[in-house]
């Protein structure tokens, strides 16, 4: 029940957004963009909702009519016609209320759906601001607090209409006796007041629950990443109690929670039954004092008891609303974080369904052009001051840093995250808002390697040209990247090949074995300009050597550029060209033999 237009086939709009990196992100509530997202269908939803309520309102007060009318006055037509007239209100009101609640329920699935994606796309997007967030806490996030937010198109529906109906019911009953509506607007008025007392307290209090339960999320992530390793040094008993602590604590404020809950409820229920009873006795009083007829009395009976049960139903809003609101809260602040609204046109489901990652093919299967090489002017991101320094086509240039923070900042610089980075491809700059369109030309793999749940094969496609046939029908462009990244062997120690299966983060592989995949899937995306950080750290010397030689002759193409970070001994060997930073300048530029001959550079080089 979505109300917003989708794209026609025959075009598609492209949205735009202003950089998240470097533009004030506004403060936009989930809540409301909810409601805004379905605010031509939320009225007639209520309007069906209010008609269900009046009609489960109504039922007693016409058997109270019935009764007088009909039986006191011994009219069997004037009974059975008004049984009939009861049974077709109430098959109606039926019918009405599965359209209205399967209208509300599309809508919040529609939401819920909505803002996963949202979330999701925001994380992986690369416009986004960097967060240093536990993965365990974004996880929660994207799945149990976008979820309870949309619960606000459950709650609306039906709140509100209840509510009009309650006041209703009070009205009818002041009009049959003032004393019986002074009883029941006195009820309505003391549940108010509780339930605005209470409602702070317990949104402060799922908002620690819910942070509870996202740092408990996070260390069960860790603890499950870094098992092989908790394995090997033999510390699964003292992983196992840093997890229970922190799950003691999530549960510990879940129970504080319930508590205040089950005190909101109860003070709720109190109120309600009182009224209730207020009710019941003064009915029953003019009914024996011959006030009222006993078609009334049974009517206001009927009425107290809904009006009793839709106001329980009402007195857990505070909760609904403290669950609702803490958890659009906890979204909107991730969004923020990441520089980005639950607005923003670029994270809408429509376009994440049509959008596709460029390839880089200007055609469908025709290799990218070069883009004139990689070009630093000037650049001071970071530790670095001032850096120049060419990457052209057709060459392999090494970079090797005495000081790991500049090579950091140069990787940083390169990735477009620097607010000024001075870095160039071709003629295009490299910032915060371009670094999207120019990522087909562009690859920067840091030193951190991150994989994927799926087969070998999988992983190598991930940004292989879509030329590539990666169906399993001709592996020769997976055969070429692995061979560049000195992995042939895997082929022979993975029990299926190319269709063994990898865990996320490749927990099922060695170190070296991790890194040389993520190696050979940079390789095999065929990028322009490619930027390897330290890409044989884990692997023995002799490997590292098969790597250098095999990588520098899959890169030292006349249109492909390639710049390694690195202080590794056999990649800066077969290098074109090595440049040497000290103090975030460079400070020698030869050939790794020439480069030798400085005792600062061969120091570095023997560490």
């Amino acid at each position: 029940m979505h109300d917003s237009p989708s794209p026609s086939s025959g075009e598609q709009a492209v949205p735009t957004a202003a950089d998240p990196a470097t533009t004030a992100v506004p403060r936009v509530s989930v809540m409301r963009s909810i409601v805004r997202n379905h605010r031509r269908s939320i009225p007639w939803i209520m309007a069906t909702s209010a008609f269900v309520e009046a009609v489960d309102m109504l039922v007693p007060i016409l058997v109270g009519i019935i009764i007088d009318v009909g039986i006191v006055r011994g009219s069997l037509a004037i009974t059975l016609l008004g049984a009939a007239g009861i049974f077709v209100m109430r098959l109606i009101s039926t019918w009405v209320w599965t359209l209205m609640f399967s209208a509300s329920q599309r809508a919040r699935l529609f939401e819920r759906h909505r803002l996963r994606v949202a979330v999701t796309g925001a994380v992986l997007d690369p416009r986004s601001r960097p967060i240093e967030r536990p993965a365990g806490e974004v996880l929660s996030i994207a799945t149990s607090d976008a979820d309870k937010a949309s619960d606000i198109m459950d709650m609306l529906p039906w709140a509100f209409p209840a509510s009009a109906v309650v006041i209703g019911s009070g009205v009818w009953l002041a009009v049959l006796d003032l004393w019986l509506g002074l009883a029941t607007l006195i009820g309505i008025a003391v549940m108010v007041l509780v339930i605005r007392v209470i409602s702070p307290v317990l949104s402060a209090r799922y908002d620690a629950q819910q942070s509870r339960a996202a740092d408990a999320a996070a260390t069960a992530t860790d603890l499950v990443h870094g098992l092989r390793v908790l394995q090997g040094l033999g510390v699964q008993s003292r992983a196992r109690t840093q997890y229970r602590r922190r799950s003691r604590i999530a549960l510990d404020a879940a129970l504080v929670n319930a508590r205040y809950s089950g005190v909101s409820s109860g003070l709720t229920t109190l109120v309600t039954a009182a009224m209730m009873a207020a009710v019941v006795i003064i009915a029953a009083q003019r009914t024996v004092a011959g006030d009222m007829t006993i078609g009334t009395l049974i009517a206001v009976v009927g009425v107290a008891r809904s009006n009793m049960g839709m106001l329980q139903g009402l007195s857990g809003i505070p909760i609904w609303w403290a669950s609702m609101s803490t958890s659009a809260d906890r979204v909107r602040r991730l969004l923020a974080d990441l520089g980005r609204t639950v607005d923003d046109p670029t994270l809408t489901i429509g376009h994440l369904a049509t959008a596709r990652d460029e390839r880089g093919e200007a055609r469908p299967g025709e290799r990218r052009a070069g883009t004139g090489g990689l070009h630093l002017r000037g650049v001071g991101a970071g530790s670095l001051q001032g850096l120049d320094m060419e990457v052209p086509d057709g060459r392999v240039i090494a970079l090797a840093c005495a000081d790991a923070r500049d090579a950091d900042a140069v990787v940083e610089a390169v990735s477009g995250r620097a607010e000024h980075t001075g870095v160039h491809l071709g003629d295009t700059e490299v910032t915060s808002s371009t670094r999207f369109e120019t990522r087909a030309d562009l690859l920067v793999e840091p030193h951190v390697v991150d994989l994927f749940d799926g087969t070998v094969r999988e992983q190598l496609a991930t940004r292989a040209p879509a030329s590539d046939p990666t169906d399993g029908s001709d592996d020769s462009w997976a055969d070429a990247a692995l061979h560049a990244a000195g992995a042939d062997d895997l082929l022979r120690i993975l029990p299926e090949g190319y269709d063994t299966r990898i865990l996320d983060r490749g927990a099922n592989l060695s170190g070296g074995q991790r890194q040389r995949i993520a190696l050979a899937r940079a390789v095999a995306s065929d990028a322009p300009v490619l930027v390897l950080q330290d890409p044989t750290t884990a692997v023995d010397a002799v490997t590292e050597q098969h790597i250098a030689e095999a990588l520098v002759a899959a890169r030292r193409v006349p249109d492909r550029a390639t710049l390694l970070v690195t202080r590794a001994p056999a990649l800066l060997r077969e290098a074109d060209e090595v440049l040497y930073v000290r103090g975030g300048r460079i400070t020698a530029r030869a050939d790794h033999q020439d480069l030798m001959d400085r005792d600062d550079y061969r120091e570095m080089v023997r560490r």
